[in-house]
């Protein structure tokens, strides 16, 4: 953030038209490919870019990117009214929204729908997701479709790591070494 005053760019709602609510979302805080940190900066490019400002945070850490976006505990108040009034949400990327297809349209439509803008860092603007706009309608579907494949592949690594973490290896397979209860440290029972 070359050059750009913070303060301008993290201030209360103001009607502006810009006023726009952070959203950040981490499945493991250890995640250092989209740390905090580095989220919070690309979203402060991505508001600047288009003239905006963030109002506030809706910071999800430790939530799956499975977890629809209107549920999620800091995100779904805002989604639902029940926060008060913001202009639309910036994100640094699609996959923040969250990792299901649905998901994410149901979210980008309703923004388009109530005249919210939606904007992600490395996407030139706000998205334009209105029917006479099939290229950016595309994109952002193509973004969210990778966002679930990605979900996909957390979840099968997760599962056979699950399934290889129970399969018993040989050396763990035979006997028990007894070593508190007999003492006979380093050898195995008899058989």
């Amino acid at each position: 953030m070359r050059g750009t005053d913070l303060d301008v760019i993290e201030r209360p709602y103001d009607g502006c038209g810009k006023s726009l609510l952070g959203v950040r979302r981490l499945s493991r805080m250890k995640l250092a490919t989209s740390s905090p940190e580095r989220q919070r900066e690309d979203m402060l490019t991505a508001a600047a870019s288009v003239g905006g400002h963030i109002i506030g945070w809706a910071d999800d850490w430790g939530v799956s990117g499975a977890t629809d976006p209107a549920t999620r505990p800091k995100l779904g108040p805002w989604l639902r009214d029940e926060r008060g009034p913001y202009d639309g949400l910036v994100a640094a990327a699609v996959d923040r929204l969250g990792r299901n297809v649905v998901d994410c349209l149901n979210t980008g439509y309703k923004m388009r729908d109530e005249g919210k803008l939606l904007v992600t860092y490395g996407h030139d603007g706000p998205w334009d997701l209105n029917d006479t706009t099939p290229p950016t309608r595309n994109r952002f579907t193509m973004e969210a479709w990778g966002a679930q494949m990605e979900l996909r592949a957390i979840q099968r690594r997760h599962r056979n790591a699950t399934v290889k973490t129970r399969t018993p290896t040989p050396r763990t397979a035979g006997p028990r070494r007894h070593c508190a209860a007999t003492g006979n440290c380093g050898t195995r029972e008899p058989t």
